[in-house]
């Protein structure tokens, strides 16, 4: 299990299941969830109860201004460090929320970040980058707070260890980001 970062940076594919699932307050009381800005004020909004995609309306941006979750952002030039690394296509696949929580796993130095995502791109960038070790499924984040439920294939720890596998094949290769 990679569990054992200071926070755990959902991505809003995540945080949405999280509701779904109906773990969500119990997933806030058992790890330590920080959100992305882009995330809390962007695309975290675009899902609600009245929708009926969830049990409840996603409100972040309530969350942080009570405390309850801390909000971390990248700098422009981390994001665009991260930007500039990858070809177009690659770039093109990225979500600017999963862009900047890679930046700020590229800039942190402490390893205090584990990046939670569902998105083959970001986890395929993540080894890419040579931060496999910084992010981590949800499945796996679930089992070890006791609060595994059933998920579909691409939050299960199979899903992303193959993407991860994919990222390094591709960094070895030179492919969408330079080898160095």
């Amino acid at each position: 299990m990679r569990i054992r970062s200071e926070q755990e940076l959902l991505d809003a594919s995540v945080i949405i299941t999280a509701h779904e699932i109906d773990v969500w307050n119990a997933l806030l009381r058992e790890v330590n969830v920080a959100v992305i800005s882009i995330i809390a004020h962007d695309e975290s909004l675009f899902f609600s109860k009245e929708a009926g995609l969830v049990p409840a309306s996603i409100n972040i941006t309530a969350l942080i201004e009570q405390g309850d979750i801390p909000e971390i952002s990248a700098s422009v030039s981390d994001i665009k460090r991260v930007r500039a690394v990858f070809d177009e296509e690659l770039n093109m696949g990225l979500h600017d929320g999963e862009v900047e929580a890679i930046a700020i796993l590229y800039a942190d130095e402490s390893d205090s970040f584990l990046f939670c995502t569902s998105d083959k791109v970001a986890i395929r960038v993540l080894a890419m980058l040579v931060l496999s070790d910084n992010g981590v499924s949800f499945e796996e984040v679930l089992m070890a707070t006791g609060l595994l439920k059933p998920l579909p294939y691409e939050y299960r720890t199979a899903y992303f260890d193959r993407y991860i596998t994919e990222g390094q094949t591709a960094r070895i290769q030179g492919k969408g980001a330079p080898y160095d």
